[in-house]
C-alpha cells in the first residue's frame, strides 16, 4: 500500500507517519517510539520541518507493508520559490518510489474556520500538481480535532475539485503522549491526580485515532490503485507553460519597445525634409534583432531572464533540474559566493546580474533577424521607383503600419503557443485550469509584502517580493490573453 502525505507547513505530516507506524506495529501508548528520521527534519521555526520527501517503509503486524512518503509542507516562510523547488521534488519522489499510488493525503489543520491566504495557495497549488486520474484517489485529513463534530475548517471554501474528497478528522495523541512521558521523567514523584489525568487524557486520544486510522485504511482498500507517470507527464507540462510564458513576456517587452521606436517615427514622417534620414531611423528599428527562446530538448540551460540581457549563462547543464533561482545559485559555480550575501543576490559571473534573474529551462536564448519577413517586396521596390519625397514619406508610413501589424501577430502567435499547452494542462490536470494558482500565488506574495513592510525588512528583500509580484502580474496578463476560447475541463 503506497500513501502520499501533502499539506501546508505545520500540520502534523511527519507526526502522522509517526502514529501510522506505531498503530500499524499493534503499539500502545507504553510503548510507542519515535520513528521518523531526524536528520530529514529542519527544526526551522515558520519553515517546513521536513527537508525533503522521505519514504517510510511500515511492516504491519499481519505482515502488510504500508509505504508512506513524507513531504515538505508548502507555504513557508521561505517562499514561492522555494515552493516551486519542492513541488518539483515531490513529484520526483512519487515517480522514482512508486510505480502506482493508492492515495494522496492531504493533511490541514482542522481548528481553523477560515481558509488563510496560505492554505488557499496551498490547496490550489496541490490540486494543480495532481493529474486528474487521481480524482478519486485524494482524502483528506483535518489535524488537531479529534471529531468532525469538532471540526471548524469550512470544506466549502476548498477548490471545486477537492470539496467532494473523503474526510477524516484526527487529534494526533503521539505528541502529547511523549510529552507526558517527559513529564513522568523530570518529575517522577508527579501528583497522582494529574498522572490520572494525564494518562487518561492520552489513551482516550489513542483509541479514537486508532479507530480513525482503521475507518482510513478500510477506505484505501476500496481504492483502485493508480499509476504515477501522469503526475511526471502533467509536471512536464507545467514546467513547459512557465517557459512559454517567460519567453512570451520577454517577447510582448521587446515588442513593446519597437512599436515605441516606430510610433516615434510616425511623428517624424510629418517634416518632408527628413525624408532621408526617417527611413534609415526605420531600417535601424527594423534591423533591431529579436530574442526568443528556443527548445533544446533535454538539455538544461541557464537563462538570464533580467531586461535586455537574453544571456546564455550555462549550457548543457550537468548538475539538477530545478525551477528555484535560489537552489540554482547554491548548485552552480556560475554564481560568486560573497560572505553576508544571501543565494538569490549572488551575482552571476557571465552577466552580472543576480540569481534570482536566472532560470534553468530546456530551452535558450536565440538572437534573429528578420528584416526580409518585416518589408514586402513590393514595398521596398515602390519606395526604390518614387518620384517624389512625398511618395516616399506615404510608403514609408504604409510599411510602419504593416509593421506594427507584424508585431501583433507575433504576440499573438507565442500567446497560441501558451494557450495550446494551457489546453493540454486543463485536460489532464485535478484543477482543470492553471490560472487560480497564480492568483493565489500573487495573494500569498503581498500579504508577505506587507508583513515584510511592518517588519521593517530592507530595501533589497522589499524589492524581491515586488519583482516577484510584477512578474506574476505579467504571467496572469499573459494567462488571460492564452485562455480566452480556451476550454476548463473541471474534474469529475
Amino acid at each position: 500500500m503506497n500513501i502520499v502525505l501533502l499539506g501546508e507547513t505545520g500540520v502534523g505530516k511527519t507526526e502522522l507517519v509517526n502514529l501510522i507506524a506505531n498503530v500499524c506495529a499493534g503499539a500502545t501508548p507504553e510503548n510507542f517510539e519515535e520513528k521518523i528520521e531526524l536528520s530529514n527534519e529542519a527544526g526551522h521555526n515558520g519553515g517546513s520541518q521536513t527537508i525533503q520527501p522521505h519514504l517510510y517503509s511500515i511492516t504491519c503486524v499481519n505482515g502488510h507493508k504500508v509505504n508512506v512518503l513524507d513531504t515538505p509542507g508548502l507555504a513557508g516562510d521561505r517562499g514561492i520559490h522555494k515552493d516551486t523547488e519542492q513541488m518539483a521534488a515531490i513529484v520526483h519522489a512519487i515517480t522514482e518510489n512508486f510505480n502506482a499510488i493508492d492515495a494522496i493525503v492531504i493533511l490541514a489543520c482542522g481548528h481553523v474556520p477560515r481558509l488563510s491566504l496560505s492554505t488557499h495557495y496551498t490547496m490550489n497549488a496541490l490540486s494543480n500538481m495532481l493529474p486528474k486520474s487521481l480524482s478519486e484517489n485524494v482524502a483528506f485529513i483535518f489535524t488537531m480535532v479529534s471529531s468532525p463534530l469538532m471540526l471548524s475548517f469550512d470544506t466549502n471554501r476548498l477548490p471545486q475539485e477537492l470539496r467532494t474528497a473523503h474526510t477524516w478528522s484526527i487529534d494526533n495523541p503521539s505528541p502529547l503522549w511523549f510529552k507526558y512521558q517527559k513529564r513522568l521523567t523530570e518529575e517522577p514523584l508527579l501528583e497522582e491526580d494529574l498522572r490520572e489525568e494525564m494518562n487518561e487524557i492520552s489513551h482516550r486520544g489513542f483509541e479514537r485515532a486508532t479507530k480513525t486510522l482503521s475507518q482510513f485504511f478500510q477506505y484505501l482498500d476500496k481504492r483502485k490503485v493508480q499509476p504515477t507517470q501522469p503526475v511526471l507527464e502533467l509536471y512536464n507540462i507545467s514546467v513547459d507553460i512557465e517557459t512559454r510564458i517567460s519567453n512570451t513576456i520577454i517577447r510582448i517587452s521587446q515588442a513593446e519597445e519597437k512599436r515605441m521606436r516606430l510610433q516615434k517615427l510616425q511623428v517624424e514622417l510629418e517634416n518632408e525634409e527628413r525624408i532621408k534620414q526617417t527611413n534609415q531611423h526605420y531600417q535601424r528599428i527594423i534591423d533591431r534583432p529579436y530574442h526568443e527562446m528556443e527548445q533544446t530538448g533535454s538539455e538544461h540551460n541557464v537563462l538570464c531572464i533580467s531586461v535586455n540581457c537574453f544571456s546564455n549563462c550555462v549550457e548543457r547543464c550537468a548538475f539538477p533540474f530545478t525551477l528555484d533561482p535560489e537552489a540554482l545559485a547554491k548548485s552552480s559555480a556560475s554564481f560568486e559566493e560573497a560572505p553576508g550575501v544571501p543565494p538569490l543576490q549572488r551575482r552571476c559571473k557571465v552577466c552580472s546580474h543576480p540569481a534570482e534573474d536566472h532560470r534553468l529551462y530546456r530551452s535558450k536564448w536565440v538572437k534573429t533577424i528578420v528584416t526580409d519577413n518585416m518589408i514586402d517586396e513590393e514595398s521596398r521596390r515602390r519606395y526604390e521607383s518614387a518620384k517624389t519625397e512625398l511618395e516616399r514619406i506615404d510608403i514609408i508610413a504604409e510599411m510602419t503600419k504593416k509593421e506594427m501589424a507584424q508585431l501583433e501577430q507575433e504576440i499573438t502567435d507565442s500567446i497560441s503557443g501558451v494557450t495550446d499547452t494551457c489546453e493540454k494542462y486543463n485536460k489532464h490536470s485535478l484543477s482543470g485550469n492553471f490560472m487560480p494558482y497564480v492568483f493565489s500565488a500573487i495573494g500569498l506574495l503581498k500579504l508577505r509584502e506587507r508583513h515584510e513592510m511592518n517588519m521593517g525588512a530592507g530595501v533589497e528583500e522589499m524589492d524581491r517580493i515586488s519583482k516577484g509580484i510584477d512578474y506574476l502580474e505579467k504571467k496572469i496578463k499573459v494567462l488571460e490573453q492564452a485562455v480566452k476560447g480556451v476550454k476548463i475541463h473541471p474534474s469529475t
